[in-house]
């Protein structure tokens, strides 16, 4: 069926980083090129598999499996804790690199990204070789492996790339404009994306093996078993995927602040009242699921006059870091002999907080991260005043 009568015409790109975790840390210690290498922790410890190289696949490792059980398929891997804050920057440099170079992109994970290149022919001529000429820019920058798909629409990328850019030499594919319902006739009904297991279980159940006879199934039948998304997956099986490229804007800061009923020289209540925004801020990141490189501190006293100060600091979005960050600055920009009107709190230069998004993560900030997530499940539970730190409370 094609899909070029009906429907405007349009170039996506897929993008997907391979081994993502098992490339940046290849990256970071160059001793673990080409040997067999699991991220995840562990394997005498409880955990799954986030990833795993190329090498560990032919003794049958996979990804979401449990650590102990792919220890025992591969017991020479080299086992790693995963690193999310570095999995995130190396993630935010491809983002990038992305943005400086085509005019619509959509993070839709830590590891893949989808790229409309469409109308843009007439400046870099035949699309594909656009397309290939990213896939070296970005590999040439930073050095990750990655395959791409180009197709007329995301689901068809996606699967050009999961299908056959990753085994190609070229680590590239595409499929014409027209080829969609051909091109994803033959493959399994596994290979289409949003299909999980359940699902697949009905449709094998139903005979249907291949996506083909997925498309050729009547979609009265496919509402009929799968409600409303029987007709999505009608059309995604025909090849047609209108969805488009959802551009995320990117939120620049954070900041929290607090004006005192009366301009004040109380340090205790300053203090206390910095700890209280430096927990409101940290809460803001968490919600947002980023840690921040750099926070600041505004300090306005009561002429008007404000002071502002930034420092660096390791990613992090965990309360008790954020406030020792602020309290010494706190310190370095008080310096007048003048009472406080204001004081404010911000955090920028973000990137994803892998750890939160992958429930497990790097011992360094593990315990404040544990006291800061049953802090913030009390507050979403009872309410913001339900709990506080002791040094938010003034006397």
């Amino acid at each position: 069926m094609s899909t070029t009568s009906t429907y405007p015409l349009r170039q996506i790109m897929h993008m997907d980083l391979d081994t993502f975790f098992v490339s940046v840390e290849r990256l970071l210690d160059p001793k673990l090129a080409k040997r067999p290498v699991i991220v995840g922790g562990s394997p005498f410890e409880r955990g799954v598999v986030s990833s795993c190289s190329y090498e560990t696949r032919v003794f049958g490792v996979h990804s979401a499996m449990p650590l102990r059980q792919a220890f025992r398929l591969c017991p020479q891997a080299v086992f790693l804790y995963p690193h999310f804050t570095h999995y995130a920057e190396y993630s935010k440099l491809v983002k990038d690199i992305l943005s400086d170079i085509a005019p619509q992109i959509e993070k839709a994970s830590v590891d893949e990204f989808y790229l409309d290149l469409s109308g843009c022919e007439k400046l870099k001529g035949n699309t594909y070789d656009w397309a290939k000429d990213i896939q070296k820019n970005v590999n040439g920058e930073t050095q990750l492996p990655l395959s791409i798909g180009l197709s007329t629409n995301k689901l068809i990328a996606k699967v050009a790339t999961s299908e056959f850019a990753k085994r190609s030499e070229a680590k590239s594919y595409k499929v014409e404009p027209g080829d969609e319902a051909q091109f994803l006739s033959p493959l399994p009904v596994a290979a289409m994306p949003g299909i999980g297991e359940a699902t697949e279980k009905i449709f094998l159940t139903y005979g249907m093996h291949r996506i083909g006879q997925i498309a050729q199934t009547p979609v009265q039948l496919m509402t009929r078993l799968f409600g409303k998304n029987g007709k999505t997956i009608h059309q995604h099986a025909n090849g047609i995927d209108l969805s488009p490229i959802i551009e995320q804007r990117e939120q620049k800061s954070i900041s929290r602040d607090h004006t005192f009923t009366e301009d004040t020289f109380d340090v205790v209540l300053v203090v206390a009242s910095l700890h209280r925004l430096a927990s409101d801020l940290a809460e803001g990141l968490r919600a947002n699921v980023v840690l921040a490189q750099k926070i600041g501190v505004k300090l306005r006293y009561s002429d008007f006059h404000t002071v502002t100060k930034t420092a660096s600091t390791c990613y992090t979005n965990t309360t008790q870091e954020i406030y020792r960050i602020a309290e010494k600055l706190l310190r370095s920009v008080w310096t007048r002999r003048q009472r406080i009107r204001l004081i404010g709190i911000e955090a920028h230069d973000f990137i994803d907080d892998l750890q939160q998004l992958y429930l497990f993560g790097e011992d360094k900030q593990k315990k404040e991260g544990t006291i800061d997530s049953v802090v913030d499940s009390i507050r979403h539970k009872y309410g913001d005043a339900s709990i506080a730190y002791a040094s938010h409370l003034v006397h």
